[in-house]
């Protein structure tokens, strides 16, 4: 009976974590991105910036999306005016910036 008990709330367990998302692959996404972007505590940020204290509704990033080396100026901003660590540029942050930064085009 005890058995069968423990395995019963195991598999409820097991059920609701899947279904909060809580087993979810971790992938890039605009969402994560719009997050990030406006996140004073990016990378690690000291400064109490974000991305947008300097990007308003991505004012300036309209033309980003040209850049071949946007994450190499993501991370220069990180690690300059946001006082942050510089993101590994294929971590689910950086794809997630990227992917936001480039919806901005017009």
């Amino acid at each position: 009976m005890k058995k069968s008990l423990f395995s019963s709330l195991f598999v409820m367990l097991i059920a609701s974590m899947h279904t909060s998302g809580a087993f979810a692959a971790d992938t890039p996404s605009l969402e994560k991105g719009h997050q990030l972007f406006n996140s004073p505590s990016l990378a690690g940020a000291t400064s109490s910036k974000s991305c947008a204290s300097c990007h308003q509704n991505g004012s300036g990033l309209e033309n980003a999306w040209k850049n071949p080396n946007l994450a190499g100026q993501i991370n220069t901003c990180i690690a300059g005016q946001l006082k942050g660590l510089k993101l590994n540029v294929n971590s689910v942050e950086m794809q997630s910036l990227i992917m936001y930064i480039r919806s901005l085009k017009q």
